[in-house]
């Protein structure tokens, strides 16, 4: 099947937003889904934005606050790689609990943290497509949750936390529109601080940008240039 292969293999990465996978067909279609955009090429723009901020860091940097409470970047780089190595693991069958164990017992950066981040990356996004990756039944800190769902968690979390990153490193704040619409969505049909405790700050109206609002929503506030967004 056509999903078998990777991600970047099938569409040309950070363009993903005019191919999407149709999971019934087993297939990467033309897409014609407006805004946003699938999953899969929600998590591969995601992965590609926290790389750009990530080739920015020197090593003066690690040390720097970010948006996250106690959190400094090297913190929050490990955790995303942290998080992608967890998802390998219980995408392959791993109890939540096994795999956190797994994950917490060996250092996630090293002396490579892009190299780290790069691999880890992609083999998360494999795992993803593999013939019925999105539709199992995975065990996840709330519980019992499709493939698909934590797809939506993964592409939530990347795309936060590259914006984190871009802030902590005082690069560009700016998050693809289509990007942005989908993980917004998955934000508003999510549960409550997508179960993990986030408290919105509940200061952005309806009408505000879709960036602003999504990270009034993560409990984060943009203060940007959103005049071309």
């Amino acid at each position: 099947m056509v999903r078998e292969r990777s991600v970047r293999e099938q569409v040309d990465s950070g363009r993903l937003a005019f191919a999407v996978l149709d999971v019934n067909a087993g297939q990467y279609v033309e897409s014609t889904r407006e805004p946003g955009m699938e999953l899969l090429a929600a998590l591969d723009r995601a992965t590609d934005e926290f790389r750009q901020r990530l080739t920015l860091v020197d090593d003066h940097d690690w040390a720097r606050s970010t948006p996250c409470p106690d959190w400094d970047v090297q913190y929050l780089v490990a955790h995303v790689v942290g998080g992608n190595r967890f998802a390998l693991s219980i995408l392959g069958g791993m109890s939540a609990s096994d795999a956190f164990a797994e994950v917490m017992s060996a250092p996630q950066l090293a002396d490579d943290a892009l190299g780290a981040f790069d691999t880890t990356s992609a083999a998360q996004l494999a795992a993803f497509c593999t013939d019925g990756a999105l539709e199992q039944q995975i065990d996840h800190p709330l519980g019992k949750i499709t493939g698909r769902e934590f797809l939506a968690f993964r592409a939530f979390d990347t795309t936060l936390h590259a914006w984190d990153l871009a802030r902590a490193l005082g690069a560009d704040e700016h998050i693809l529109p289509e990007l942005v619409e989908t993980v917004l969505a998955i934000v508003e049909s999510g549960p409550p601080g997508m179960g993990f405790g986030i408290t919105a700050l509940g200061s952005a109206g309806a009408d505000a940008p879709p960036l602003v609002r999504l990270l009034d929503l993560a409990g984060r506030k943009g203060d940007i240039d959103v005049s071309g967004v």
